[in-house]
């Protein structure tokens, strides 16, 4: 740890220039780093990212037969916005930055869902489209109701609202979310005391929240493949493939 500079406690003694500029020297070292020891599990993000890009491809090539149903387009509206934020937690990734990250997927489930509910739901296309508020509790809700099976349908909105409060554990700024830079051990007696600036370099870490960002991307994808069915059998082997090599990972942890 002693080799890390900014996680010395008389960090403050250094010119705050020289600070900024040793953060993103250090960054840099741990994109290096990053790119070589995380190399297999980034591929495989990068597979998984391709076939979104082709999944968009594919939705604005056929721009002209969607573009006037305002549940298509809300609901690729809510798609590409996802990639972003996905595009946005590779580079934070790859940074050290996994805290951070836990924010991003979050904000990934809340695209993914509302993107699936305005496919299927005008009534909530339109509200998004007229630029009303839309709440997580509401949308998890109305997905809940499209299961037809009443008892399905109440695990289902359970299940769905404690996944969106297990994501909200990690991004809420309470002190559960300094787990991650901390560490869990006398959490409350040590935040705000040590400091840790900048990315943190740890290949556990950073194959953990790679695969994470996977398995968000595979969620987004089931949804393109039902927007968008591709008829050759390609995607969904390629979908397929990419998911088999994602549960692998899981279960090797």
């Amino acid at each position: 740890m002693e080799e890390i500079w900014h996680l010395s406690h008389d960090f403050h003694k250094f010119p705050a220039r020289d600070v900024l500029k040793n953060i993103i020297i250090d960054d840099r070292k741990n994109l290096e780093r990053a790119e070589s020891e995380l190399s297999e599990d980034i591929t495989l993000l990068d597979d998984a990212i391709v076939l979104y890009v082709e999944s968009l491809q594919a939705a604005y090539s056929l721009i002209d037969k969607w573009k006037d149903n305002n549940s298509n387009r809300a609901a690729i509206a809510m798609i590409v916005s996802c990639f972003n934020y996905i595009l946005l937690a590779r580079h934070g990734i790859l940074l050290g930055y996994y805290p951070e990250v836990c924010d991003l997927l979050r904000s990934c489930y809340e695209r993914i869902s509302r993107c699936y509910l305005f496919f299927h739901t005008k009534e909530f296309a339109n509200k998004f489209l007229s630029g009303k508020p839309i709440w997580q509790n509401e949308v998890d809700k109305q997905l809940s109701k499209l299961e037809e099976d009443p008892e399905k349908r109440e695990g289902l909105l359970k299940k769905l609202r404690e996944y969106y409060g297990f994501l909200s554990g990690d991004a809420h700024p309470n002190l559960k979310s300094f787990e991650a830079r901390y560490g869990g051990k006398n959490l409350g007696e040590r935040v705000g005391l040590d400091i840790l600036l900048g990315g943190i370099m740890s290949a556990g870490l950073g194959r953990v929240t790679i695969i994470r960002l996977i398995q968000v991307v595979l969620s987004a994808l089931r949804i393109l493949g039902v927007i968008l069915p591709e008829g050759s059998g390609r995607w969904d082997k390629d979908y397929q493939k990419i998911r088999k090599k994602c549960d692998e990972m899981v279960g090797s942890l």
